[in-house]
């Protein structure tokens, strides 16, 4: 039967700096690797890297305040970050203090700055409008450097933010889920803005160049969950010249997904209203739609 070997002779090898120590009486010979093994860790028991203390969650702060529209894993586990829109110009910060080791403009992130960390992490900020930082500038937590944007292969004006455990890679093996990081809850405004100008309160908004949902959403007092659900959008893109209720109280709305063999006038004669009612709802151009299309069918509640 195996005997661990005593305190003291753990204490001997470290005085005689990973001599093996000779064997005693009550020790056979098949213990002479096991006290070695035990002087190594307890001499190198120091020196192994634990995390560090910086990469505490206290050590960082949100690059914006907004709505998370794309979670982290989604798209089949392709998405290795967070979508989080925000109103046009509003400044992007780093999320900690750090080196920024690209700054450049790319095809798929369109305008983007990678941050290097003190803590050994690194961090992605892509679809900017505007990067204020260079490669090989210092920066500090909360620091501005850049402005959110829409650039690259991006619908909607939003940041993508990724977070890796280590340098980031083309596979992005070290990407993490930023809400282990923050809470959901961090990235929402403190405030939310509700528009009190006008006694009449408006059923519905055309939209405008440069809007994006969340910012229509919080002018109006609304969430962006409770307005895609008015207006039957499947993903928060909008586009300018789109119509969006901003209340449910006389119509309510249903998603009708276009079949093989499906026109626009059979859809119509089936929900009981008109194409060109389908149409105007969802912004068509013409008559074309194709299978698998949503189409937004709005039905009044007094009908």
């Amino acid at each position: 039967m195996y005997k661990i070997p005593s305190f003291g002779i753990i204490l001997s090898c470290r005085k005689r700096k990973l001599k093996q120590p000779a064997p005693s009486e009550e020790d056979s010979e098949h213990l002479k690797p096991f006290r070695y093994l035990f002087c190594v860790l307890l001499i190198t028991w120091p020196c192994i890297a634990v995390p560090s203390a910086s990469a505490t969650k206290s050590s960082w702060t949100e690059p914006i305040k907004g709505e998370i529209t794309d979670k982290f894993g989604t798209r089949g586990g392709k998405h290795k970050g967070l979508d989080i829109a925000a109103p046009e110009g509003e400044m992007v910060v780093a999320a900690a203090d750090g080196t920024v080791s690209k700054s450049y403009a790319s095809n798929s992130y369109g305008q983007v700055i990678f941050i290097k960390h003190d803590n050994g992490y690194e961090t992605v900020y892509a679809h900017l409008n505007k990067r204020l930082k260079k490669k090989g500038d210092r920066v500090k937590k909360g620091e501005e450097i850049g402005i959110i944007g829409n650039t690259g292969i991006s619908t909607g004006t939003h940041l993508h933010f990724e977070i890796h455990q280590g340098a980031w890679t083309e596979n992005k093996k070290n990407a993490i889920n930023p809400l282990t990081v923050y809470s959901e809850e961090a990235f929402r405004p403190s405030s939310v803005h509700v528009n009190k100008g006008s006694a009449e309160t408006k059923s519905e908004i055309t939209v405008r160049k440069g809007d994006t949902l969340w910012k229509i959403s919080r002018e109006n007092g609304l969430s962006v969950e409770k307005m895609m659900e008015m207006n039957g959008l499947a993903n928060p893109n909008i586009y300018a010249g789109q119509t969006l209720r901003l209340d449910e109280s006389r119509e309510k709305q249903r998603t009708y997904i276009v079949q093989k063999g499906d026109t626009l006038y059979r859809i119509a004669e089936k929900m009981g209203v008109t194409a060109g009612a389908i149409q105007e709802w969802n912004g068509l151009k013409g008559e074309t739609i194709y299978p698998q299309q949503p189409l937004l069918i709005r039905v009044d509640r007094s009908s």
